[in-house]
């Protein structure tokens, strides 16, 4: 009966993610010595493989279409993405830099014109008996002093900007080394699974881990593309109506849609947040704008760019980033859900082992009695 009904198999599966987090983050301070070198390993080879999964099909179209050899296919994709980054940090950069700094300034304002509407709501008879000026100057919401309180945060210990400085290095030494191995022999890691390890593959492994892999390039590839369609989308539409920081925006919306289920709804908060004071008439034609935009995309595009490949649960969902988001931030909300269903995939392949060993194990026994 437990095994028919869905319900039962949701609230199992939210009750062990959450028991899962919950161990992880009590084990916190024995793990995280552990976790810090894995930390130093995982995050390039992780964006070596997320690029790896964004440039493996162009190298494979234009050896299998274009009949160039693949090393020369590599060196043409690389160059390509070498002369984007190049043209983004020369054209785009100086321009979010400009935009965000004057978003910086201008926040001042917002703070000004909440200040005030919370003034006029003091004067409403219900509230009179609240100090509302009192509790403004307590809370001290302003941008700027946030923005100097975090400054003062990381300057206060020299200690962790020098290991935030070895770490990003690292990073951006290490990613285009893991890029270039894996698009040089990632192509070549089954097979050789195949004839070695795997060559008497009884359980299909070699079967689990081809669909594993055609899951994860269609996911990565179809939300990266489905992300620049929508933040070209909204920074075409910003433009039109006339927003300030179009640019900026529409990179955090494009951005925000790699976190699945509510990323883009998170898209909107800074476009409304900054004109909600300032310009609400564009606000809204904005926000009503990006609604339509998400209707079409959640639709029409995304499931034909990236299809049904991640069955999971909307509440599953939601409890996972909920609990990615407390541990690993924003980049634990994005990889949260693809490395459930990769688990979970991998947990029904041993499930139905196990249930086709026990059915044998029956059957065997039937046909000794």
């Amino acid at each position: 009966m437990f095994r028919r009904n869905k319900l039962f198999f949701w609230t199992t599966e939210i009750l062990l993610i959450t028991l899962i987090f919950y161990l992880w983050k009590e084990m916190g301070a024995i793990i995280t010595p552990f976790v810090s070198v894995a930390n130093t390993i995982m995050i390039p080879f992780l964006l070596g493989g997320f690029l790896y999964y964004l440039t493996n099909p162009i190298v494979i179209f234009l050896e299998k279409e274009c009949k160039i050899n693949r090393i020369i296919g590599i060196l043409l994709t690389l160059c390509a993405l070498v002369c984007a980054l190049v043209l983004s940090f020369v054209y785009l950069l100086p321009i979010l830099i400009n935009q965000l700094s004057s978003l910086i300034y201008s926040s001042q304002n917002i703070y000004g014109r909440l200040q005030d509407l919370v003034i006029e709501l003091s004067k409403h008879p219900a509230q009179q008996n609240l100090d509302i000026q009192q509790t403004i100057q307590q809370l001290n919401l302003s941008y700027v002093d946030i923005l100097q309180n975090i400054l003062n945060s990381v300057t206060n210990s020299v200690g962790s900007v020098l290991s935030a400085l070895v770490s990003t290095v690292l990073i951006i030494i290490m990613t285009p080394v893991f890029l270039i191995y894996l698009l040089l022999d990632g192509h070549k890691f089954l097979p050789m699974l195949e004839r070695t390890i795997l060559k008497r593959d009884k359980l299909n492994i070699s079967g689990l881990l081809t669909n594993l892999n055609t899951t994860i390039s269609r996911y990565i590839s179809g939300v990266s593309i489905d992300a620049v369609i929508i933040g070209c989308l909204a920074f075409i539409g910003y433009s039109v109506i006339g927003l300030r920081y179009a640019l900026v925006f529409a990179i955090f919306s494009g951005l925000a849609n790699l976190i699945p289920y509510v990323g883009p709804s998170i898209g909107l908060i800074p476009m409304i947040i900054s004109n909600l004071f300032t310009d609400p008439h564009k606000m809204i034609i904005a926000v009503i704008y990006m609604l339509i935009i998400q209707q079409v995309d959640g639709n029409i595009l995304y499931p034909r760019i990236v299809g049904g490949v991640m069955k999971v649960h909307p509440i599953t969902i939601l409890v996972l980033l909920l609990l990615s988001s407390n541990i690993y931030g924003v980049i634990g909300m994005i990889v949260a859900v693809p490395t459930y269903s990769i688990l979970k995939e991998i947990a029904k392949f041993l499930a139905r082992l196990y249930e086709n060993h026990k059915e044998a194990q029956e059957v065997k026994k039937h046909l000794s009695e």
